[in-house]
């Protein structure tokens, strides 16, 4: 076990693995209410050709629970400081759900220094319809909520008997034949992450809107959907329009194309990954 404290005091749990042959090293970002397990089984397959560094965001697996910093901005504070502490000067970015959204965080406020590659994990750029967008602008980048209805969501997963309402969304997001030991493996680290903080992070998470700064990503980028996501895969398709040399793509349910692709189908998102890793300068430190 291997751990991290941040500015503010919390321990960050990390795994750091892999060939460092190649020079490059992979970041994986877990989202919202998981933790740096799920990447489990597809970690191996990453390590063997590049270093592999992966590790639980606060407030989620082993890694301390404050009970501040439940913010986009902190946790992209938080991916800053710890690939620093690594010496890291620059990596391969892979942010999944809302993971891509710390990624965007990043380079809103840091530029895309630090990035080798961005791979963007099923996120929409907007999770809500938010006031100053129409119905149709929602729609576009993958808005899954209305305004007020974001209100309702969030507090029902923050009540003290949110148990079953997080274990429905939980569901929600992976193929619906996903075996039973898969999905309670899932919940379990779900359940690592408090319900009132997560609520808070949730929150702030829903109301950002990151369009703006896709077109400032000048680094290549790899946007990944999923047929039978929670996310719409057009959403996916708006995301790489809007990124400047963007490759996009979309799993299907064979490929295990659900919210959780690197999960259900690790060997075929791995080998897509290494491919698009292939296809691109490398490191730039």
């Amino acid at each position: 076990m291997a751990t991290y404290t941040t500015t503010d005091g919390v321990d960050l749990d990390y795994r750091d693995t892999g060939a460092t042959g190649s020079g490059r090293t992979l970041v994986l970002v877990h989202g919202w209410s998981q933790s740096r397990a799920t990447w489990d089984r597809v970690v191996p397959l990453l390590a063997a050709r590049h270093r592999v560094v992966s590790y639980d965001q606060r407030g989620h697996g082993l890694s301390g629970k404050p009970d501040h910093g439940a913010r986009v901005a902190r946790l992209a504070a938080d991916l800053r400081e710890i690939t620093g502490h690594l010496g890291l000067r620059s990596f391969d970015l892979v942010g999944h759900s809302m993971g891509a959204s710390v990624g965007w965080s990043l380079v809103d406020n840091f530029g895309t220094g630090p990035l080798d590659s961005f791979t963007v994990l099923d996120q929409p750029s907007a999770c809500v319809v938010l006031p100053w967008m129409t119905p149709e602008d929602g729609a576009a980048a993958g808005a899954i909520l209305d305004f007020p209805g974001t209100e309702g969501f969030v507090g029902a997963v923050g009540a003290p008997d949110a148990r079953d309402t997080r274990h429905g969304f939980l569901a929600s997001m992976l193929s619906t034949d996903i075996p039973a030991d898969d999905l309670a493996h899932l919940f379990e680290e779900n359940l690592r992450m408090p319900g009132p903080w997560g609520a808070r992070l949730l929150l702030d998470h829903a109301m950002q809107d990151w369009r703006d700064v896709l077109p400032r990503i000048d680094v290549p980028v790899l946007v990944v959907g999923g047929e039978v996501s929670h996310v719409s895969p057009d959403s996916q398709r708006w995301t790489a329009e809007h990124v400047p040399g963007a490759h996009l793509k979309v799993f299907t349910r064979a490929e295990g194309g659900s919210h959780f692709p690197f999960f259900e189908g690790p060997e075929t998102f791995a080998a897509c990954l290494l491919q698009f890793l292939d296809g691109t300068p490398g490191t730039r430190a």
